[in-house]
């Protein structure tokens, strides 16, 4: 149990919203540019002139310098993109995804996506989530998606540069569409300014009355035994594909044995593939119900994160607060253990997927779903660093 006393109150709602606004006005704005290095080098920097370009021109327009942040491997990024973040100062914050199909594959790309959502969704400034798409990817234009980071992406009223792209940098159309978007910038950032944080949201329920800090936190924990049984599910379902590929391996030594040679192992591998149709297809909707279900809820839960924070919280309901954050804290824990073991496995599969064509389909749609488990774990990540920080604040404010 969390000692009730370590959670201050530095400032009532509407001292915090006012000190957040003044914070807001003397930040200059910035941009944080989520690429894969990879991209770039094939388009032999195209992406961070492309960057540096947009910058240029939305300081010709406002007299205003835009920080980009491009290298994610300098300390610098890091630093900011937490600072802004740390502090709700997401509504002077661009984050600006370079889609390409590279970009859905990789773990960090996806990850700062996911951050950036929640926490810009539970301010109310998701426009500030601008993404730009670079190569095209057909699979964000696809109703029902089942991967949460395409369906944050297609959802957003993203900028087209499949055919821009192609264009030389200094053509009169380049530059326009530099200055289009250089122009779009200015105008999110003036209406962002005038958002104030919506209501507290946990899903799509309906409730007659706003739901008060305490009906949303017992939603909040009651969405924690639906992720644990999932977590659970996806042990099982592990296990039925471990047996799988044992009886395979055995049945190919005997196939060896019998000097039955490649074709004797090609056949077992056809019907290890087949026999692993079933299983595979249940991994795929247990990685997508778990993940859409807590980035769906994220936002929510960053909120009441944020309004215990804030200290907007009776005294009677303090104790209730910080049972909700240790519950929080703990399955966060919990799951990480699961999740490194899903990301062994997930590592795993390349090998699996060399065994023959037939494989590598369902190896890939292994990996897909694995993903979205790992991608989970990167919000989990976030409310557990969020409370912490919360509590260690107390706790130096309390010596």
């Amino acid at each position: 149990m969390i000692d009730h006393r370590l959670i201050a109150i530095p400032r009532r709602k509407a001292e915090l919203r006012l000190y957040l606004g003044s914070m807001r006005s003397q930040q200059d704005p910035a941009g944080f540019w989520s690429y894969t290095h990879r991209d770039d080098e094939i388009e032999e920097g195209r992406i961070r002139r492309l960057a540096q370009k947009i910058a240029n021109e939305f300081e010709g327009i406002t007299a205003e310098t835009l920080h980009v942040f491009l290298d994610k491997q300098d300390i610098k990024w890091g630093d900011e993109w937490r600072h802004r973040i740390d502090n709700a100062l997401t509504g002077s914050t661009f984050f600006m995804p370079i889609v390409t199909p590279r970009f859905f594959k990789s773990e960090e790309c996806r990850r700062e996506l996911i951050m950036f959502y929640g926490h810009a969704k539970s301010l109310g400034v998701e426009e500030l989530l601008l993404p730009i798409l670079y190569f095209d990817v057909p699979q964000i234009r696809e109703e029902n998606q089942r991967d949460e980071v395409l369906s944050i992406v297609g959802k957003r009223q993203y900028e087209d540069w499949t055919q821009l792209r192609l264009e030389d940098e200094e053509s009169p159309r380049y530059r326009q569409a530099v200055h289009r978007l250089a122009l779009r910038l200015v105008e999110v950032l003036e209406r962002a300014a005038e958002v104030e944080p919506p209501v507290i949201a946990l899903g799509e329920e309906d409730v007659d009355d706003e739901p008060g800090l305490i009906e949303l936190m017992a939603q909040a924990e009651g969405a924690l035994p639906r992720w644990a049984e999932a977590v659970t599910n996806f042990g099982k379902v592990f296990s039925q594909i471990s047996e799988h590929v044992e009886r395979a391996a055995a049945e190919m030594v005997q196939s060896d044995a019998r000097g039955a040679g490649f074709a004797g192992r090609l056949r077992v591998t056809h019907e290890l593939t087949e026999s692993l149709k079933g299983s595979v297809d249940h991994l795929a909707e247990l990685g997508n119900q778990y993940s859409t279900e807590l980035v769906a809820v994220d936002p929510g839960v960053l909120g009441i994160i944020r309004m215990i924070e804030s200290g907007d919280v009776s005294e009677e309901d303090q104790a209730d607060a910080n049972e909700f954050l240790l519950t929080v804290r703990q399955f966060a824990q919990s799951s990480r253990h699961t999740t490194e073991q899903i990301q062994g496995f997930s590592d795993s599969l390349q090998e699996i997927s060399g065994l023959s064509r037939a494989m590598r389909p369902l190896a890939r749609q292994m990996q897909d779903a694995l993903r979205k488990v790992i991608d989970g774990q990167v919000v989990l990540d976030e409310w557990e660093r969020r409370i912490d920080e919360i509590t260690s604040c107390s706790e130096g404010n309390q010596a």
